[in-house]
């Protein structure tokens, strides 16, 4: 009976194992590879998806896969462009017939600012590598062309110890945006020149904060993407904190201005440059989140960012040539200011 239970038990073995050679690969992997669950899974796909969308193709894969929506928006930003340069062109020679040189070198500064964004949101449709780049310039452009404005408000007002006197002590209102709803309690303040010095402090700790950041910025971005990623919150609030010291200093600075010249335009002024941190900035991040709700453009190389940024860029150089003309209207004033 033992003998019987023994050939039995071999019998079975051997057919166990002569049935494994028979399986292919395939099967063999079937068996030992756990199958994935459902979420595993679109997690696994939207990952492979996200390489596809958010991935820059080369030079070349762009110019060789060029769809014709993304030629149209070429052609037409080229088209922008140049209207937007006609534009500064011809707001440069009506600054030359009113204004003298204390007032001409920082008005031509800040109405250049315009068709310099303008350039380079072309060249993000020409070379989309380059997109962070380009956004960098439009984003220092508010930095450095606030301190222009400020120089434009120093001759407007004379020498400070000549505006203090006068003015004869009259306050300055600081309950001004970005900072009028918590500073809603503070009075007005006297000017002096410690003050002054504080407001230009103010003012210009946007260049250097702010292209010190965007540096670095980009040096961690075009070697490393994904520290790029996990880094980037870490700068927001230094960014957002320089940003409205400074827009708050440009405020106080126009308030000291209109309490001796209140027909040179200088609130319109200040919010011709402003737009460009609306637009270039605030707007474009917006955009950015609200259009990756939507999946735009084909597979790799022509995918989801390049008609992102294709649309974002665009957009902004028609809204350019918008904030030209309204800038060309708000240096009409003042004219023909002698030289200090």
């Amino acid at each position: 009976m033992s003998n019987a239970n023994m050939s039995t038990t071999t019998t079975t073995v051997m057919l166990s194992t002569t049935a494994l050679p028979t399986l292919n690969s395939s099967s063999q992997v079937e068996i030992l590879t756990p199958a994935l669950s459902s979420e595993e899974f679109d997690n696994l796909t939207y990952d492979d998806n996200q390489f596809d969308i958010y991935t820059h193709p080369t030079l070349a894969e762009y110019y060789n896969n060029l769809t014709p929506f993304i030629t149209l928006c070429i052609f037409v930003a080229i088209l922008i462009l140049m209207l937007n340069i006609s534009i500064f062109f011809t707001t440069l020679a009506k600054l030359k017939q009113r204004l003298r040189k204390p007032l001409l070198g920082p008005s031509i500064a800040l109405v250049s600012l315009y068709p310099l964004i303008s350039l380079a949101a072309l060249l993000t449709l020409l070379l989309p590598k380059l997109w962070f780049s380009c956004h960098t310039v439009m984003h220092l452009s508010f930095t450095v062309g606030a301190i222009f404005f400020y120089q434009l408000c120093g001759h407007f007002i004379g020498s400070e110890t000549s505006f203090i006197k006068e003015t004869a002590g009259m306050a300055v209102p600081i309950r001004t945006p970005p900072c009028c709803c918590c500073c809603m309690c503070l009075p007005g303040v006297t000017p002096t020149r410690g003050r002054f010095v504080i407001l230009r402090c103010m003012v210009y700790q946007m260049a250097f904060v702010q292209g010190s950041i965007m540096f670095v910025l980009n040096g961690i971005f075009y070697n490393d993407m994904t520290l790029f990623n996990d880094v980037q919150s870490y700068f927001l609030p230094f960014i957002i904190s320089s940003i409205i010291l400074g827009a708050w200093g440009l405020n106080i600075t126009v308030r000291v201005v209109n309490n001796l010249h209140t027909d040179y335009s200088t609130m319109k002024k200040m919010f011709a440059l402003q737009l460009i941190l609306l637009l270039c900035k605030m707007q474009y991040l917006m955009l950015d989140k609200q259009l990756d709700r939507l999946i735009l453009g084909d597979d790799y190389p022509m995918n989801h960012i390049i008609y992102k940024q294709t649309i974002i860029n665009t957009l902004i150089l028609v809204e350019m040539v918008l904030v030209s003309l309204f800038a060309q209207n708000a240096y009409k004033t003042p004219v023909q200011v002698d030289e200090n």
